[in-house]
């Protein structure tokens, strides 16, 4: 094992890098893919530390971007030294990240995830006991990574100043660009190390045409498909059988040339670039549409590579889940990777488990190839060491937030060449290897961005700025313009703004005890609400279930064709008579947060009593991710654990200490009797706290919008010609999500919906939706205009409510005694079930009543 690690690149430079660390506080190591930082940088400082007898308060922190490169790499790492798994006596190395930890008092390299290392700074502003903090993977420029730049600068600013102890920050780049890294920091040095040992050959797409004698048919998705000849004649097709047994089928001719338009012919063909390449090459550049994910030629290239090359791993990069399954199914039904073939094409992303994700670094028998079809989180985050081929699509998907619109949207986009250049490298590890790349070299040398946009720059700014507030790190704007590349105003005042309405931030950016609370919860702001009016109102064990669904991913999973029987299951689960809601009325019905409720329950309940077998036979049954379940129990008592580390509920000792049965903290968070969970079976009260904490999220038919807001919001919608309920956010039209249970329904109870997340693709849609009363909103909408002659109420401006002029000033007078109520609970959390107090009994009795009406 030494000699493999002494003939990595990075070891040459084992000298430059522990003497540059003596000399300087800040130090930037560029290291391409494969030249060995990321395992051994951490390793030299160690070993030199414990080298030279201050092993003892040595103390490094090296933070990955993934958890599950933190974890691959602590486990690396500790086989490297021979030493036993991180967190096991006798090893000096562990891990932590979100739901797992392998450390002990004896861990002196901690390989974590950057929000952990977030979450350090609230106890301790200075990170007084941490002697090295390294940076991986710096030119991610992810939303936390840069923040933790900010908080780093300033903290090796502040020490250089008082001349007090020196902690000592290596960034870690495997990009040219650490140049940048170096300017942010004084101009520290850079020590660079040449990236992989063995050559990598390049195949663009024309290269890749050419070589597999791959045809375009004009039928292909990939194809800007003209259709018919010149006369208008369907032109015939030839059948044609390619080496592997498969049939094909392509069109015999694409009629005139000269007659195409210019939507049929490639924007971006330009036929110098393909002179030297065959007729039916230059055909295929022509008549291609770039921005379509060629699946045919992906099986293609891969059944090729498998017949014609050497062994190796063929590592295929795709932008998202979706189509990973998509290629999956493909190969999977594919009689060349049939049979044992199929149990070797392994997909890769964020949400595959970790024991899941384990598999990627077997090794499969001598006569299987294995694929692993991966989102960029192979890109850098993990070395998957027997990949020899690599197949890059080129795209990927990322979150971009319009400030102006309050609108997050997944975008899937070309990648950058930094980008490109990464996903190249995971080739050639073990021998000479083969990237092939689904883009044109027109694209990679003039089109693609030199760099990935940074998220500071796409990405909402909320729980960054509650955390600058956390740490006392003075105003929100002059903070965040410190960054690398700072983001825009609008982006911050969006933020900000949001930071009052929810009540986190008031007076002069001051944070409230709400918000003090907000700040310790790692989820999204509006969920944070929700977990702290769940606790005090009596609903928690539901909340959590949901909170945890909203956080993570919906459990339902959608196989092909079966989308009319995954609709059935969900209603079926609705009216579950021992699990579902117990007031299973129409409104408890157009609701997909008690529909995640519900689905928890009933499989908490199998798996307690009938065990696991089961439970996966229920998930089976109705159309759920087993892995998915799992994943939400143990954010529960995630939950669970942080709402008692805040002092909002108490554990019993039994489940303070480490090693107590898994599950039995989350039957004991469910627990009805609990004080906590005293109106778990009311939906009533359980869509009021959804209400409570989603607001600002709601959207409203024509019914629930005041005259005003109502005109205004129909001239930009399709309003007029359509029969359906039309439903509008107070800033346009909007529509439900059609994985949503509410997206077939045609009337509604209330015209109130409650949502977490909108995203914009074709249309605006709400994901996961739930009817709300007007009693919710009364209690904790936004601010009331009573208008004591039309006997309506108008909240924020845009939602009408119909009510008494006396009912409505006493919803007021409550919206203001439990806000008084609600800080001192928050300050006081160990009175935190507020169900002693009268004046959060009578909202509760308030909405069990409105409930009750609508029996």
């Amino acid at each position: 094992m030494l000699n493999l690690r002494a003939t990595l690149p990075i070891a040459a430079r084992k000298g430059d890098i522990l003497q540059l660390m003596k000399e300087h506080d800040v130090l930037v190591v560029c290291g391409e893919t494969g030249s060995g930082k990321t395992t051994q940088v951490p390793q030299f400082i160690l070993d030199d530390m414990i080298e030279s007898g201050h092993g003892g308060y040595c103390n490094i922190i090296c933070t990955q971007p993934r958890r599950i490169a933190a974890i691959s790499v602590a486990e690396r790492v500790a086989d490297e030294r021979c030493e036993p798994s991180p967190g096991s006596d006798g090893s000096l190395i562990g891990y932590q990240v979100r739901l797992d930890s392998a450390r002990n008092e004896k861990t002196r390299l901690l390989f974590c995830t950057t929000g952990i290392v977030l979450r350090k700074l609230m106890g301790d502003k200075n990170l007084s006991g941490i002697t090295h903090i390294i940076v991986d993977e710096v030119h991610e420029r992810s939303l936390l990574g840069d923040f933790l730049l900010i908080v780093l600068k300033n903290l090796i600013e502040k020490q250089s100043s008082k001349g007090s102890r020196k902690l000592k920050i290596i960034l870690m780049s495997a990009t040219v660009d650490s140049n940048l890294f170096s300017r942010y920091f004084s101009n520290c040095p850079v020590v660079s190390a040449e990236g992989r040992t063995h050559p990598v050959t390049t195949y663009f797409l024309e290269d890749i045409y050419d070589k597999i004698d791959y045809r375009l048919t004009s039928d292909s998705a990939a194809s800007l498909t003209h259709g018919t000849s010149a006369r208008g004649q369907i032109l015939q097709r030839d059948v044609v059988t390619k080496s592997r047994g498969k049939k094909n089928l392509f069109l015999s001719g694409w009629g005139d040339e000269s007659l195409l338009s210019e939507r049929e012919i490639n924007p971006y063909f330009v036929p110098s670039c393909y002179q030297l390449y065959s007729e039916q090459t230059q055909q295929n550049m022509k008549r291609l549409n770039e921005d379509v994910i060629d699946y045919e030629l992906i099986e293609d290239l891969i059944c090729f590579v498998d017949e014609t090359c050497s062994e190796g791993a063929i590592l295929v990069f795709l932008p998202g889940m979706s189509e990973i399954n998509c290629l999956h199914d493909k190969l999977v039904a594919c009689s060349q990777f049939g049979g044992p073939s199929s149990e070797w094409i392994i997909p890769l992303h964020s949400t595959v488990v970790p024991s899941e994700q384990k598999r990627v670094f077997l090794r499969p028998p001598g006569n299987i190839r294995k694929v692993v079809i991966a989102t960029n989180i192979a890109e850098t985050s993990i070395t998957i060491d027997d990949v020899v081929y690599v197949i890059d699509c080129g795209k990927h998907k990322e979150n971009r937030y319009n400030p102006q619109k309050k609108l997050s949207s997944m975008v899937e986009d070309w990648i950058s060449r930094a980008n490109a250049m990464q996903r190249r490298g995971r080739a050639g590890r073990v021998k000479p290897g083969n990237c092939f790349c689904l883009y044109t070299r027109h694209r990679f040398e003039k089109l693609m961005r030199p760099y990935q946009v940074p998220e500071m720059l796409r990405m909402p700014l909320v729980e960054l700025c509650l955390q600058i507030k956390l740490l006392s790190f003075g105003y929100i704007k002059p903070f965040l313009l410190e960054a690398l590349e700072p983001p825009k105003v609008e982006a911050m005042d969006s933020a900000i703004s949001l930071l009052y309405e929810v009540g986190a931030l008031e007076g002069d950016e001051e944070l409230t005890p709400l918000g003090h609370h907000l700040a310790k919860l790692p989820v999204d702001v509006l969920i944070g609400k929700m977990l702290l009016y769940g606790a005090i109102f009596g609903c928690l064990s539901p909340i959590l279930s949901i909170a945890a669904f909203l956080s993570y991913k919906s459990p339902f999973v959608y196989p092909k064709d079966e989308k009319q029987n995954v609709e059935r299951a969900k209603l079926t689960l609705l009216n579950d008579k021992v699990d579902g809601p117990c007031n299973t009325n129409d409104i408890d019905r157009q609701s997909d947060h008690l529909l995640m409720m519900t689905a928890y329950k009933k499989w908490q309940r199998i798996l307690t009593e009938k065990g696991t077998k089961a439970a996966q036979k229920f998930c089976n049954s109705v159309f759920l991710s087993s892995s998915v379940m799992f994943m939400i129990r143990e954010m529960r008592m995630q939950f669970g654990t942080l709402l008692a580390d805040i002092g909002l509920i108490t554990l019993p000792k039994d489940y303070q200490k480490h090693g107590k049965k898994i599950g039995s903290l989350d039957n004991w968070l469910s627990d009805a009797s609990q004080p906590f969970n005293i109106y778990v079976h009311h939906s009533s009260v359980i869509k009021a706290i959804l209400c409570a904490g989603l607001y600002p999220n709601v959207a409203a038919g024509e019914q629930g919008i005041a005259a005003a807001a109502l005109s205004s919001l129909k001239q930009s919608s399709s309003y007029a010609n359509s029969h359906r309920t039309v439903w509008f956010d107070g800033r346009r039209e909007v529509h439900i999500h059609p994985s949503s249970i509410n997206s077939n329904s045609k009337g509604f109870q209330y015209p109130f919906l409650v949502f977490l997340e909108k995203v914009e693709t074709n249309k605006v849609f709400l994901r996961d939706t739930s009817v709300i009363s007007p009693y919710s909103i009364l209690l904790f909408g936004g601010s009331i205009n009573v208008q004591h002659q039309t006997g309506q109420v108008i909240i924020d401006g845009w939602l009408k409510l119909t009510a008494p002029a006396q009912v409505a000033v006493l919803f007021k007078e409550l919206r203001l005694a439990l806000h008084s109520i609600l800080k001192e609970l928050i300050r006081k959390p160990q009175n935190a079930t507020g169900l002693n107090n009268e004046i959060i009994k009578s909202m509760i009795t308030l909405l069990l009543e409105e409930g009750s009406t609508q029996q």
